[in-house]
């Protein structure tokens, strides 16, 4: 899989001029390039053969990254059943911005409503009592993830995968740029694979894991970083891809003043198109970066041997 910096995107991202389009979100139900249904096999790193029978799973704080790192959040969680349509769809709202750079949520409920009483809800809320459950009792809250389905080349060993906990709560960020659909739509497309699900998971032999810990906990933990990518390839960024995604750079074009923010203890150096530096700094705060003369310039941020890199523009 393809993995690239998200703020290094800026540079081919679609630039939309601070035009105002709607936003929405597509989660596409896929195993091995395949649409997810229940007769589909999977097979897993472990070579264990598996089909699906239930997969359901909630995602939260759905946030949109936009311009030089703000950020768009849509109110709403999503109970998501893979099973029960090729696609999940979800209008974000409408949005001001001139680039669209990634899409980041997590994979379960979050710990503000994670442990308050479902039968608040209205029926048609995500969080309201389901059947099946999705609510686990007060003290872990709701389920994040429900997989189950059968295993081994005879597909006769049950397994199910019910992943919870507040401590399992976890952003992943995704790098993309969207598509344009027509002239006031933009469209994020997020593939899921679920053969990844269970990586490392030994499905063949029956495997049932309810709670924090163990599978359950694996399945989660697949669920963050192996499962989601973006349409243009993009995996869950690691670690140290997300080092600098605090990284703010205003304003950008500027007539030659640039803040930094975001970047504490790295090191800056920006150079022009012929390649030569024209600046260096070793940031310890709020830091403000003078360009002379009109043009376009690469910002180089450095910090514990991770570099991501920005487009300046001198007016």
């Amino acid at each position: 899989m393809k993995r690239i910096v998200l703020l290094s995107l800026v540079f081919g991202s679609l630039s939309l001029a601070g035009q105002t389009k709607e936003l929405t979100l597509n989660f596409h139900h896929m195993m091995a390039g395949e649409s997810l249904t229940d007769s589909l096999v999977g097979t897993n790193n472990l070579g264990n053969q598996f089909k699906f029978n239930r997969l359901q799973y909630y995602v939260d704080d759905i946030e949109i990254i936009y311009n030089q790192g703000d950020t768009f959040t849509y109110p709403g969680v999503l109970l998501i059943d893979a099973l029960a349509e090729e696609m999940t769809s979800v209008d974000l709202g409408a949005l001001d911005f001139d680039s669209i750079t990634g899409v980041r949520f997590a994979v379960g409920v979050g710990p503000d409503v994670n442990n308050l009483d479902p039968s608040t809800y209205p029926a048609a809320h995500p969080l309201a009592p389901q059947f099946p459950s999705m609510h686990w009792g007060w003290a872990a809250g709701y389920r994040f993830v429900c997989a189950e389905g059968v295993g081994s080349s005879a597909f006769n060993q049950t397994f199910e995968l019910h992943g919870l906990g507040n401590g399992n709560y976890a952003m992943q960020t995704i790098a993309t740029s969207g598509t344009m659909s027509g002239s006031d739509t933009l469209v994020l497309d997020i593939e899921a694979d679920y053969a990844e699900l269970v990586t490392d998971i030994a499905v063949a032999q029956g495997v049932i894991s309810h709670g924090e810990t163990g599978d359950a906990f694996q399945s989660l933990k697949n669920l963050n970083n192996k499962v989601f990518k973006s349409a243009e390839g993009n995996a869950a960024l690691n670690a140290e891809e997300l080092a600098f995604v605090d990284l703010k750079v205003f304003p950008n074009p500027s007539n030659g003043r640039f803040f930094l923010e975001g970047a504490q203890g790295a090191t800056v150096e920006v150079y022009n198109a012929l390649g030569s530096k024209v600046a260096h700094k070793e940031v310890s705060g709020p830091t403000r970066i003078i360009i002379q003369d009109s043009g376009i310039y690469l910002m180089v941020v450095s910090q514990n041997g991770v570099s991501t890199t920005k487009k300046l523009i001198v007016r």
